[in-house]
Formats: structure tokens, sequence, C-alpha cells
């Protein structure tokens, strides 16, 4: 069977969406069914606090199947087409809710960033609840796994900046990715400093989605 997987990492930036990009892209290398990848990268500036979102897209086939070399060339999604949106803040996943459907699954992480609009009174930031309602009324979708991901890191981790990764490996609990545990684990040792501790958090992250998946749908 041939068909398209499309997923959305979306954060601001310094927050390490581009990176489980660069992750996920080396570990499908290691994935014989995943035949052809292709991916995009718009982003703010990380200083700045601008939005990041990063586009991820497999092609997957079986073995035996034979690939019409154009079958997918777009590197962006067009509305309703994600698998899965791993959110680093909440906000910005509702800001790119047009692409997903009843079926996308959510892997959010909690933990706010008010843009500078909310922080000078001139826009309220809206509460955890209302993002997931109205993220919920935008897809039709009821699958949803809401950690607080940054506060695990600070927790388990002593540094905000796993939360990336905890993160990841929530999402790879939901099942959802056509990726091997096993082949992130890999790809983490062979492409990220500090592999031990990135690979620590990714458990962390996975050990804990574990738990919430089975509550959650």
């Amino acid at each position: 069977m041939i068909r398209i997987w499309s997923a959305m990492i979306v954060g601001i930036g310094g927050q390490g969406a581009i990176t489980l990009k660069r992750i996920l892209e080396y570990a499908a290398l290691n994935e014989p069914n995943i035949r052809k990848m292709i991916g995009a990268e718009k982003h703010g500036l990380a200083q700045r606090e601008g939005s990041v979102d990063v586009y991820v897209r497999f092609l997957l086939a079986d073995k035996e199947d034979v690939v019409p070399e154009y079958y997918m060339t777009s590197p962006t999604v067009g509305t309703g087409e994600l698998d899965l949106v791993i959110g680093l803040e909440p906000l910005e996943v509702l800001r790119n809710a047009k692409f997903t459907n009843k079926d996308t699954v959510f892997v959010i992480n909690s933990h706010s960033v008010p843009p500078p609009v909310s922080i000078a009174g001139i826009h309220e930031y809206p509460t955890l609840e209302q993002i997931k309602e109205a993220l919920k009324d935008i897809s039709s979708s009821s699958k949803f796994l809401i950690l607080n991901g940054t506060e695990l890191a600070m927790n388990e981790m002593k540094d905000a900046i796993y939360t990336n990764n905890i993160m990841l490996g929530a999402a790879i609990a939901t099942g959802t990715l056509p990726i091997k545990k096993e082949n992130i684990e890999k790809t983490i040792t062979e492409q990220l400093k500090d592999s031990e501790n990135n690979i620590k958090a990714l458990n962390i992250g996975f050990e804990y989605g574990t738990k919430l998946f089975t509550n959650y749908w």
C-alpha cells in the first residue's frame, strides 16, 4: 500500500523544532518502508521567539510496491493533511490548525510562552482548555496527548533544553510514527551532542506518554 504520511512540528525559536525534524529525517533512512522523504522549514528568529513550523513528509510503501517517481513532490502540506502534530508551544498548534483533520494525533506541550502582544496586554493569551476546544472544533479529532514537557525536562533533566526530545518520546508512545524507536535512538546517538542525556529525555517522554496514552483515547 502506498501512502503519504505527514507531520508538523511547531513551536517558537530556540525550542528545537528543527532538531526534531533532522532526527526524524535521518532515522527514516533506516526504515525500508519509507521510500522517499521531503520537508520544509518556516521559522522566525530564535532570539526574538519567532514562530517556527517545520514539515516532515514520508512516502510509505511496501517492498513490492512500484512507486511513481513524482508521487510526492510538495514539501509542505495542504489543508487537512496532517497525521501528526508535535506542539512545543500550545498556541503555535492553534495557529496551524487548518492543516489538521479528524484523524490527526496531537502531542502538545502544555507549557506556554506568551507572545509580546499578550505580555503587553494587547491580546489575551487563551487558556490551554480554550486552545484544546478550538482545536477539537477545527479538526474534529479526539486524539490529544497533552503533557508539560518543559516541567518534566526541568524536574528530570534540570534543563528545559531537553523538552523537544521529551515531546518526541511522547509522540512515539502514540504509535503514530512510521519509525521504530530504536532507529530514533540510533540517530540521536550519531547526530546529537550529549546523546546520552538526549536519549534519556526521549525515554522519559516515551514512558510518560505511554502512561497518558491509555487514558486519552
